[in-house]
């Protein structure tokens, strides 16, 4: 809806330049910090995905990315777009949760993080994901299995109410209502618009 600002065309020179430069990511990010440090205090030193996606905008145009996003600002891709939120109540979210949990147990959910750490460790951003964070605990004997299965329903449940509390602001004119209402208002939308 509000669009994405362009980014330089990247040629195989400055994609080389960029790879090099990554290979030491604490003075890459020291770099960028001085040239940009408005871009960069909401970037992590160990953000390497970011961290090279401001480097190969600086090497491509030879501009801090603030600057370059100033004079490439997003240009909508679609206008006008009625947007409908579903509206759950808290109490069957949080059943729904119970029972996606003791799901995810039954259908190995222990097993197969422990395939994971042993394939994978724990460094990828992956293994701080809800659900393997809490079976994790379980593994290093910090919490009891029933802790875990508990655990792993409340941070969801907090995932949930923060991407509810989400979707209901970060749009304006947005029209919220439980699912069984939404059908007669975007009904009443569309005869209105027509």
């Amino acid at each position: 809806m509000q669009g994405l600002s362009t980014i330089p065309k990247i040629d195989k020179q400055t994609s080389t330049i960029v790879q090099s430069k990554l290979k030491n990511l604490p003075t890459t990010y020291a770099f960028l910090s001085e040239i940009d440090p408005l871009y960069m205090k909401n970037i992590t030193p160990n953000d390497k995905y970011r961290i090279e996606k401001a480097l190969l905008i600086y090497e491509a145009s030879k501009i801090p990315p603030t600057e370059w996003f100033k004079l490439n600002p997003p240009q909508p891709i679609i206008e006008n777009l009625d947007i409908f939120n579903i509206e759950v109540d808290r109490k069957t979210i949080r059943e729904r949760i119970s029972k996606r949990t003791l799901k995810m147990l039954e259908m190995g959910l222990i097993d197969e993080i422990a395939y994971l750490e042993q394939k994978y460790t724990r460094t990828p951003n992956s293994m701080g994901a809800i659900g393997i964070v809490e079976v994790l605990e379980y593994f290093d004997g910090k919490v009891s299995k029933e802790e875990m299965i508990e655990n792993i329903s409340i941070h969801t449940a907090q995932l949930a109410k923060r991407q509810q509390t989400f979707n209901r602001t970060q749009f304006e004119n947005i029209i919220n209502a439980p699912l069984e209402k939404l059908e007669a208002i975007i009904l009443s939308q569309v005869a209105h618009k027509h």
